[in-house]
């Protein structure tokens, strides 16, 4: 009889995985889960900030060279203003830019890597937070966050690269800082200061950290208090040198908030600010239990300005009023419900708007780490289900089955949200096509879908065949969502002149576009395009004494402005001025020395006195710095009458290489 026992317990403890394998099988699924979820982004193509952050940074085209400068200088400038310190993130690029060159497809699939090494940390951390529960506890959360579609934008979009740096250091130094508790050996906690400093080098936001260490530290380790004081003050030490040292040798930070991203910027209301907080909290949660829709951007009017009055902002006061008070209940019994409530909160704290508006209002990046405190809740929660709780090593197996088997529910419509969603992030015009019909309340978001929709009408109208009556229905569609956005926002400037410029540059109907240009300037009266704009209205409607006036008030705005001086050259050479219209283009030349529109100017001067030698030669100079197809087109003619063959085949071939990249016409 006792026999029989034995073997049926040897039989039991067969069927018993080995930890180690077990492990190594959960590590080998969320490799591929990770590529079967994110492998499509690699077809994907640039979009929104990822032309100015990784495809057209001028420091990347010096490759490792740059990386002294990129520690230098602001991670972006538009307009004069300075944006964020960012050195780790941009140095990425530049070495990428020295291997593969400017490559989407190799960016976006090293961004793929880097989310992996996130989530492999985030298993690891999380094996040895809960590593007296079973190994399912933290495999289940680690997959629940792997699939999650909120993470979509961080992945798609090569920006967002400083959020999976943050997540890569943050975990990666708490994980140091756990071994330095379970062993007190200092250089663990030297090896976890110094990735803050690498976190803070790649996106501030890793201040959250100077909470969650700590609070990860005292529920899961035995560290004494005193040495836990120590070291928080230590990380916040390192911390906040990291952050403001850099600022000794920058340029002055400049981020000034727009009425378009963010109104409460614009609301003194300490009520509204705390309303304005509690109904980002909502959405938060929301999109974090429903992500859908999921939407590139936000910003005015997506998001109410609302008062404390609000339904949605009262359940959610209600709710993380709670949770947060629950949490302070438990805190004392290191409840795991409890760590999860906290670090939710924590990292959520700097994005709800009350003490700095966000850009947008809502970020899907920004739920990056938050989420992670919401999938550990998730998870718990799928124990309780099942009346059971994970603090058991041992479960059992049918009640495991059921646990897994909700999660699978869970993770397929997750799984499928995330791999439509990085179809949706292929191209900027998919993206924004995508998420319109969400955001026909977005000022911004109207504006941008608008200027993307013309970007195919003005590759179209750049050919030499008249296309005109084809575009019509997309530069009406375009126009909807510019009136759109002005009637959301009267002051949106940028819209205004938008219509300006297809009433005077498609439809020649400059008595409209002037009162869309004025209806600009209004609104911002120092913007040297709309003088620039202005201009070139009434140079269509022959006054060119006034075009003249505001083309040199645009000037003197902006001294440096190049097709400025060009549109007053060629007036001047139309009123019969060769002199003063060559003066200018030489200064265009002195200007900028590798312009090639002032070649293209005296060429046409040239041609139109007759004198086409001069003007072959100024058309060649033109060619060589990148001059339209119309030039090459003309030069291929030119050789090809003259019986030179080699020549006429060489300007031919630049003039469709020159049209293939939309570039057809002089400016």
């Amino acid at each position: 009889m006792s026999g029989k026992r034995k073997d049926k317990r040897k039989i039991k403890e067969s069927k018993t995985i080995d930890p180690k394998v077990l492990n190594r099988i959960f590590i080998a699924v969320i490799i591929i889960f990770t590529f079967a979820l994110y492998g499509n982004t690699v077809r994907n193509y640039y979009s929104l900030d990822d032309y100015h952050i990784a495809k057209e940074n001028p420091n990347f085209k010096n490759g490792i060279k740059a990386i002294p400068e990129i520690f230098t200088s602001m991670y972006a400038t538009e307009s004069g203003l300075n944006y964020g310190y960012r050195p780790l993130v941009r140095s990425s690029f530049a070495i990428e830019y020295d291997i593969f060159g400017t490559n989407p497809y190799v960016s976006h699939f090293i961004n793929i890597l880097f989310y992996l090494i996130g989530v492999l940390l985030l298993y690891k951390v999380l094996r040895r937070l809960f590593r007296n529960l079973h190994l399912f506890f933290p495999f289940i959360v680690s997959l629940l966050f792997l699939a999650h579609p909120i993470h979509t934008e961080v992945v798609a979009s090569l920006k967002n690269r400083d959020e999976l740096f943050v997540l890569i250091f943050a975990l990666w130094a708490l994980d140091l800082f756990l071994k330095y508790a379970d062993t007190e050996k200092l250089k663990y906690a030297g090896w976890g200061l110094l990735l803050i400093i690498l976190g803070f080098l790649s996106k501030p936001t890793i201040a959250a950290f100077f909470l969650v260490i700590p609070l990860s530290l005292y529920f899961f380790t035995d560290l004494k208090p005193k040495k836990l004081i120590y070291l928080t003050l230590a990380i916040m030490g390192i911390g906040i040198i990291a952050a403001f040292v850099p600022f000794l040798y920058l340029p002055t930070l400049d981020r000034p908030m727009r009425m378009a991203e963010n109104p409460i910027s614009f609301d003194d209301s300490f009520t509204h600010r705390i309303a304005f907080g509690a109904y980002t909290l909502y959405y938060y949660l929301r999109l974090l239990v429903v992500p859908h829709p999921l939407l590139y951007y936000y910003g005015y009017n997506m998001i109410p300005v609302v008062g404390l009055g609000n339904i949605k902002v009262i359940l959610s006061i209600l709710f993380h009023l709670g949770i947060f008070i629950y949490a302070l209940y438990s805190f004392k019994k290191k409840r795991i419900l409890s760590y999860a409530i906290l670090f939710y909160l924590v990292t959520i704290a700097m994005y709800t708007n009350i003490v700095k508006p966000a850009p947008g209002i809502i970020g899907e990046r920004f739920m990056l780490i938050p989420s992670i405190g919401f999938c550990i809740a998730l998870a718990f929660g799928l124990y309780k289900l099942f009346m059971e709780t994970p603090y058991k090593i041992k479960i059992p197996a049918k009640k495991t089955a059921f646990i897994l088997l909700v999660m699978i529910v869970i993770l397929i419509p997750y799984s499928a949200k995330t791999i439509i969603r990085n179809t949706q992030w292929r191209t900027q015009y998919t993206l924004y096509n995508a998420d319109m019909p969400w955001l026909y309340n977005s000022v911004r978001a109207n504006d941008l879908y608008a200027n993307e929709i013309m970007k195919s009408v003005k590759w179209e109208l750049a050919k030499p065949v008249n296309v005109l009556k084809f575009m019509e229905p997309s530069i009406q569609e375009a126009i909807h969502h510019w009136e759109r956005s002005v009637e959301l926002l009267p002051s949106y400037y940028a819209s205004w002149n938008s219509l300006g410029v297809i009433q005077s540059r498609i439809y020649k109907n400059y008595d409209t576009a002037l009162y869309y240009f004025n209806k600009t300037l209004e609104y911002k009266p120092d913007r040297p395009q709309t003088l620039f704009n202005i201009g070139q209205a009434y140079e269509g409607m022959r006054k060119y004494d006034t075009a003249i006036m505001y083309y040199e008030k645009n000037l003197e705005l902006d001294p440096d402005a190049i097709n400025t001086r060009s549109r007053i050259a060629n007036i001047y050479y139309s009123l019969g001025s060769f002199k003063r219209a060559v003066e200018l283009n030489y200064e265009i030349m002195r200007i900028n020395p590798g312009e090639s529109l002032p070649y293209i100017n005296l060429g046409n001067y040239h041609i139109f006195q007759g004198d086409t030698v001069n003007a072959v030669r100024f058309y060649e100079e033109g060619v060589k710095l990148g001059a339209p197809a119309v030039a090459s087109d003309f030069l291929s003619r030119y050789y090809a009458e003259k019986g030179d063959i080699s020549k006429s085949d060489y300007y031919k071939n630049i003039s469709r290489k020159r049209q293939k990249e939309g570039k057809y016409l002089v400016p």
